[in-house]
């Protein structure tokens, strides 16, 4: 990915290990709920929930199936290649009030989301999105408002510890039913478990060391049902439930319309969160508003750069103090960092 030529407006606060720490923190927790949801579903078509009897998810497998038959079953996710929702409900024990918001996500990395406590009258309550660059996160909630951000490829190859995002906030496609295995890569399985649910484990390559994934599926129907995600450090960094499945016969695949996320950072307690979805609209065009996949307008925010927050923490390094700088609504749309 090559740097972008502007300037990011940067007003970065010293990352402690106090109260402020855990602010922020908190702040992170309710915007990650928030993007849990959006970059979660793909499908192709708009469909309004039904009775699971009416979209069950069909039978797959008579008996145990080949590593292959699972591989090719699993990778029919790939069909999938946006996305658009405004029927989101996120609930965590971080969050005061439900929140409901509206997505848009297109393939390998555009995703945007506005969420909001009751309706767009009572305000914004968080933003977020990505672009093939970078990822953001914005929240109003604690005060002061923060918009946190980093390099994609930065955050993957940082190394030490991550004690505020344990994972990118793209794993969240993963573990909210959009999910592909590589044949290429080593896997494990299938392993049948005493409920009758089948495991696999596949061995991912990254800039930090190889993760491994667990995928569990339902042994009939080939649903995911779980997802488990360890470090190169072999410590469980994340996990998610997926339940209440329905099929998308024009992807041939079934999305989960609730999961249940649980991040483990390398240090302060779990996050969790509940997310529920309306209904999917799968595949369809989007209307593409000018700048829907560019960083919000920075002017107001205290802006963080989760890498250096992450290098603070570890006091792998010594963070210069960034200078404000006046931004315009594109400001954000490309950046730079001053040094």
């Amino acid at each position: 990915m090559s740097r972008s030529h502007c300037q990011l407006i940067t007003c970065s606060p010293t990352v402690g290990t106090g109260p402020g720490e855990n602010q922020r923190r908190r702040g992170v927790v309710q915007a990650l709920g928030i993007l849990a949801v959006m970059i979660v579903t793909c499908g192709a078509t708009c469909a309004r929930r039904q009775p699971l009897t009416e979209f069950a998810p069909p039978p797959r497998f008579d008996d145990v199936p080949t590593l292959a038959e699972i591989i090719e079953q699993v990778n029919k996710s790939l069909q999938i290649q946006r996305l658009e929702s405004n029927t989101l409900t996120i609930s965590s024990p971080e969050i005061i009030t439900n929140l409901r918001g509206t997505l848009r996500w297109e393939r390998p990395h555009n995703f945007s989301l506005e969420a909001y406590p009751g309706t767009r009258l009572m305000g914004l309550a968080f933003a977020a999105g990505s672009n093939e660059e970078m990822f953001w996160l914005q929240t109003q909630m604690p005060s002061p408002p923060t918009l946190y951000y980093a390099r994609h490829d930065e955050f993957e190859s940082q190394p030490g510890p991550r004690r505020i995002l344990p994972v990118s906030p793209l794993w969240f496609r993963e573990a909210l039913g959009v999910v592909e295995i590589d044949p290429a890569l080593s896997h494990e399985g299938p392993i049948t478990r005493p409920d009758g649910t089948l495991e696999i484990r596949s061995y991912i390559p990254s800039p930090r060391g190889a993760y491994r994934r667990h995928l569990v599926l339902d042994g009939r129907t080939g649903v995911l049902k779980q997802t488990l995600l360890y470090n190169h450090a072999g410590r469980l960094v994340a996990t998610a439930q997926q339940s209440d499945h329905q099929y998308y016969s024009a992807v041939d695949w079934s999305l989960p319309h609730t999961v249940d996320v649980q991040l483990q950072p390398d240090s302060g307690p779990p996050l969790a969160f509940h997310v529920e979805v309306g209904f999917y609209l799968i595949n369809e065009p989007m209307s593409n508003e000018a700048g829907a996949y560019q960083p919000p307008d920075s002017t107001g925010l205290v802006t963080v750069d989760l890498v250096q927050a992450n290098a603070q923490l570890n006091g792998a390094v010594s963070l210069p103090r960034y200078t404000p700088h006046d931004s315009g609504p594109s400001a954000m749309s490309h950046y730079r960092i001053r040094r």
